[in-house]
């Protein structure tokens, strides 16, 4: 009786951390808020969902496409974008490894994050599917004053607050791996190479991809 009542303490007060921790996660609690607000305000780079994907694009090239329902296929986030800028800069699309692949015109970073937890009505929830797969997806960026969702190759980004930031939504592609392809990353029409700090204090090489919608 004993064991049993301690079991059952521990779990109370496991449970009881868990929930205190969720309430402290700020980032995951006010974030999609911050994401609603900018596809509200600009519904126009919002696109029907086709094909089992919601999609987000301001010039309709480049664009973060979300699965509807992550049970139907390994690719559940990805980032669209033109590949002859990367081509032009001397990408071989053909050593393209895991988290990329080249489709037609288009180069592709994606990301599988489990099987869901059934069909999302909406893109905010679709998005945050992947932060229900593991917590670590979702982060903060201070420096920009963005929440972002994390993929293999690269980064979605979208501001806090939109009607004070100058880059509303930005698409972030990890530099380094493209580089040890051969590809010179600070030549790549459209994207902008910038060395950046993580929140651990290290320096990590993106080409950035900034949107202002105001």
């Amino acid at each position: 009786m004993k064991k049993i009542i301690i079991i059952a303490l521990l779990t109370a007060i496991a449970a009881a951390a868990f929930a205190g921790c969720a309430q402290t996660d700020v980032v995951l609690k006010y974030s999609p808020d911050s994401f609603r607000a900018i596809t509200g305000a600009f519904p126009g780079i919002v696109e029907d969902n086709s094909d089992g994907y919601y999609a987000v694009s301001v010039d309709k090239e480049t664009k973060l496409l979300v699965s509807s329902d992550y049970s139907l296929g390994l690719e559940d986030i990805l980032i669209q974008t033109p590949l002859q800028p990367f081509t032009d800069a001397g990408m071989d699309s053909s050593k393209l490894g895991t988290g990329y692949r080249a489709d037609g015109d288009m180069l592709y970073l994606t990301a599988d994050y489990g099987n869901g937890t059934g069909k999302k009505e909406n893109l905010t929830d679709a998005v945050y599917e992947s932060v229900q797969y593991d917590r670590k997806t979702l982060g903060y960026h201070q420096d920009l004053d963005h929440y972002g969702v994390r993929l293999p190759g690269g980064k979605f980004e979208f501001a806090k607050d939109y009607t004070t930031n100058d880059k509303d939504i930005v698409f972030v592609i990890a530099a380094k791996p493209l580089a040890d392809l051969g590809v010179d990353v600070q030549k790549i029409e459209g994207w902008v190479f910038k060395t950046m700090q993580e929140a651990d204090g290290s320096d990590v090489d993106v080409l950035l991809k900034p949107y202002d919608l105001t």
